[in-house]
């Protein structure tokens, strides 16, 4: 794992950043391996939404199209957004951090409000997470994370003495990680809200907070993530659930189930694009939450293999660009970016294959969702702007 510690940047202070001769232009090149793997996740996604989503499409909106010309177009846009972020210094980011933090937050809390869209979910309740603006409806906890991430990045890059201090480094960054988790937490979206809160916590540890206040705190997460989880019926109930389908598989709930079940049938092979039976009035949530569901029943265990491969790709190849950055808020940045998709993904597949309770969380790159789209995508696009930026790729390169 990254030691920022350990760069060639150490202090990160205005006068350091000032002399250190970092290609803060982005002038070198792109890493293709990333830039590869991201496109052909994206492939993968627009063909699997149309596959998983085209019956259930027909019949909320009369048209077997309307989920993959949404998923188009969020995929344009975000492409359109990967090579701006490919030419944007990433520096620019964490000179508007504060502002960053702030809109995020404002953000989170107009989905309180009568500009904020809710759904009838499967089990009754409302979800508050969306923001409409006439037509157009995009979730703010995607945008809460990667400001988050950038917030974190500014100070642990600035202060890397500072973070050693429980009540002058630690305690801020907690109050206002803690803000945001309840924010999201409360829409709900609690898998979101953990994401969030464990990217953080990841994000603090690689950044030189003492073993002790990571001690602590861990303590004191453990504690409050139970106390949210029994004090609620619902999640309490999906605990319990998962535990049962531990002790025997047989006793899987709902949702769990079905989903193990569609992977069943795919068997090593699958039935084929096109050919889930799962889908059709079956599987819940087929193009969203349990996409990989539906790649397991039409591909089998080789394309389900191959999905978990080219995410563990997308996870080597960010933290490489990581740890060869010679600027220390682009280690971090980068390791942040990395984290939030490759934990995201792999918290997904876990649900879907039974490794984890069900909790709500999308696939990146694959689940049908504009927002997501776009944020992964933008998130590509930063990744990339840090490797042209990275000294020993420019070397390389000539």
């Amino acid at each position: 794992m990254i030691n920022p510690n350990n760069i060639n940047y150490p202090n990160a202070s205005p006068t350091s950043i000032k002399n250190n001769p970092v290609n803060t232009t982005g002038t070198g090149r792109v890493d293709p391996v990333l830039l590869i793997v991201s496109l052909l996740l994206v492939g993968i996604g627009i063909l699997m939404v149309y596959s998983s989503g085209h019956v259930l499409s027909a019949k909320q909106y009369g048209t077997s199209y309307h989920y993959l010309k949404m998923q188009a177009i969020a995929c344009f846009i975000g492409l359109v957004g990967m090579v701006v972020c490919t030419y944007i210094p990433f520096r620019f980011y964490e000179k508007y951090s504060t502002l960053l933090l702030f809109l995020s937050i404002v953000l989170l809390v107009l989905v309180f409000t009568p500009l904020g869209s809710s759904v009838q979910g499967a089990e009754g309740g409302r979800f508050n997470r969306w923001i409409a603006v006439g037509g157009i409806q995009f979730q703010p906890v995607e945008f809460a994370k990667i400001a988050l991430i950038i917030h974190l990045a500014h100070f642990l890059a600035r202060n890397p003495e500072k973070i050693k201090s429980l009540f002058n480094g630690v305690l801020p960054n907690v109050l206002i990680i803690g803000i945001m988790f309840g924010l999201v937490a409360r829409q709900p979206d609690f898998g979101s809200a953990v994401l969030l809160a464990a990217t953080a916590g990841c994000l603090l540890f690689i950044g030189g907070i003492r073993i002790s206040h990571t001690l602590l705190l861990t303590g004191i997460g453990i504690a409050l993530l139970a106390g949210f989880i029994i004090s609620d019926p619902y999640r309490m109930t999906r605990v319990t659930d998962y535990w049962a389908s531990v002790q025997s598989p047989d006793t899987a709930g709902y949702q769990l189930g079905r989903s193990l079940n569609a992977l069943a049938w795919g068997g090593l092979f699958g039935v084929g694009i096109d050919g889930s039976a799962a889908k059709i009035d079956y599987l819940p949530y087929p193009h969203t939450d349990f996409i990989f569901a539906v790649i397991g029943e039409e591909f089998g265990f080789i394309g389900t293999t191959i999905v978990v491969l080219l995410f563990m790709i997308f996870l080597w190849r960010g933290i490489s660009i990581a740890r060869r950055s010679d600027d220390r808020f682009g280690a971090i940045f980068a390791t942040g970016l990395t984290i939030i998709i490759a934990m995201q993904a792999f918290i997904n597949i876990g649900v879907v294959t039974g490794l984890l309770p069900t909790k709500g969380i999308t696939l990146p790159f694959l689940s049908y969702g504009g927002s997501s789209l776009v944020i992964s995508l933008g998130c590509v696009g930063i990744l990339l702007n840090i490797s042209r930026s990275n000294k020993r790729s420019i070397v390389k390169s000539n």
